[in-house]
């Protein structure tokens, strides 16, 4: 006998089969159930007793889908991934994922909330913004994580439809914003890594004697590595050069606190490094009183969104990390966002003590062509942000495809070289027309950020 389904909770037992075959059988059996108490009725049966069946008939079906709900085992997407992952592994994977470009710009931040004055105390406001925005952002994170135990997803957008449910209403109609913001968040650190990319080589061209505009060094850099790289099938031939970007990450940061420290750039003791343009020499005015603080303390906290972002990996993060419990979960990423803060804070101090009010909104800027010191780090970091540029550019690109869910029929060799070269032209062009790394940052960071995030 046919069954028409009487209550919602009887389509949504026909509508999800459950996670595998397992589920499936449970879910015939609740039928069967649902079925023979239903064709019991006869048509000499009263209106209130048939009234008192069906109301039974849905209780029963709701009682049953509860049960399994709770028995359910975890999807394959997350049982396949093993949860391997040590405290130590998810710990550096981690503050590896959040120090990058958005770094080198803080030290600007810190310049713009002193508000033109050379004072010291500058650093103070700073680094209650830092703790503040590392206390937040850790706790959405952790936040996220506590999501994906609860509803047993695997990745971000999976978090926000299951969290939506099947009668979301207004949550599911907007859930493409999920793809949409981590598009445009990924894509601004595309551009912000095309615009590092241009000025490192550009200055480290200068190193060995060959003056080029930022222009040429750009679009030089674009067509003969990024494309290149941005078109490879395969980006596990990468991984490898994540560890000279960590390394190179810590060697900046000792370099910064050598030059902070050692007079080079210091102009009272004559430095040997004042030969960079005026606006990149350091500035300390005569004013040393705290100007009050305003509207200036929002770029620097803008800049702290971007710096402190990567919550769409909290699920992977959360599902990889072995006997992923949330209490060791919160450790991982209490842990991480500290050290992160500290270096946040570390590049901040060394970068403002040492050039004042005209720090640039890229550091390394601010460091002479022939500091064999500083070559060395821009070369560094040139290799860490060539070699990581495909990842977000990637992601990008997939989230495009997932966007407007072209088919995988469509989603040929020569079509998605097409999409490549256009994304790859249009962060070039913005790069080309951008060179405020610290001003990218706080818009992509305010903007996009606090949408995923919040």
């Amino acid at each position: 006998m046919n069954i028409i389904p009487t209550s919602e909770t009887e389509v949504f037992i026909r509508q999800n089969g459950g996670y595998g075959t397992h589920d499936n059988h449970h879910n015939h059996d609740n039928q069967n159930m649902i079925t023979s108490f239903h064709s019991s009725e006869t048509s000499a049966t009263p209106m209130y007793i048939h009234d008192l069946k069906s109301s039974m008939q849905s209780t029963l079906a709701t009682s049953i889908t509860m049960i399994q709900q709770s028995l359910r085992p975890f999807p394959a997407s997350i049982r396949d991934m093993g949860g391997t992952s040590s405290l130590s592994n998810e710990m550096f994977n981690l503050v590896k994922n959040l120090v990058g470009a958005g770094a080198f710009g803080i030290p600007s931040g810190v310049a713009t909330l002193a508000g033109g004055s050379s004072t010291k105390w500058a650093m103070l406001p700073a680094a209650e913004i830092i703790i503040i925005m590392a206390v937040i952002f850790g706790y959405y994170f952790i936040l996220l994580g506590r999501i994906c135990k609860m509803t047993m997803a695997a990745s971000y957008r999976e978090a926000w439809d299951r969290s939506a449910g099947t009668r979301g209403g207004i949550l599911k109609k907007i859930s493409f914003l999920v793809p949409l913001s981590i598009i445009f968040i990924a894509g601004i650190g595309n551009v912000a890594y095309s615009m590092i990319l241009a000025d490192t080589v550009k200055s480290l061209a200068e190193r060995f004697g060959h003056h080029i505009s930022r222009t040429a060094s750009l679009m030089t850099l674009t067509v003969f590595v990024l494309l290149p790289l941005c078109m490879v099938k395969k980006l596990s031939v990468l991984a490898p050069f994540s560890a000279v970007g960590t390394a190179g990450m810590v060697f900046t940061l000792v370099v910064m606190a050598i030059r902070c420290f050692d007079g080079s750039y210091d102009p009272e003791q004559n430095g040997r490094y004042l030969d960079t343009a005026p606006d990149l020499r350091p500035y300390f005015s005569d004013d040393e009183h705290m100007p009050p603080l305003g509207t200036n303390i929002f770029l620097l906290s803008c800049m702290c969104f971007l710096a402190y972002f990567c919550h769409y990996n909290s699920p992977r993060y959360y599902t990889e990390l072995k006997n992923n419990t949330i209490p060791r979960f919160t450790t991982v990423i209490n842990v991480s966002f500290t050290v992160t803060a500290l270096v946040y804070f570390a590049i901040g101090i060394f970068g403002y003590y040492t050039f004042g009010a005209n720090t640039d909104g890229y550091i390394l800027n601010n460091y002479s062509a022939n500091d064999d010191l500083a070559s060395i780090c821009r070369f560094a970091i040139a290799i860490s942000v060539t070699f990581t540029y495909p990842l977000p550019f990637i992601g990008t690109r997939d989230g495009i495809l997932d966007l407007f869910s072209v088919s995988d029929e469509l989603q040929s060799s020569t079509n998605l070289n097409i999409l490549t070269l256009a994304m790859l032209s249009a962060f070039t062009l913005l790069a080309w027309h951008f060179t405020d790394l610290e001003l990218m940052n706080a818009v992509g960071g305010a903007a996009f950020g606090t949408a995923v995030v919040f």
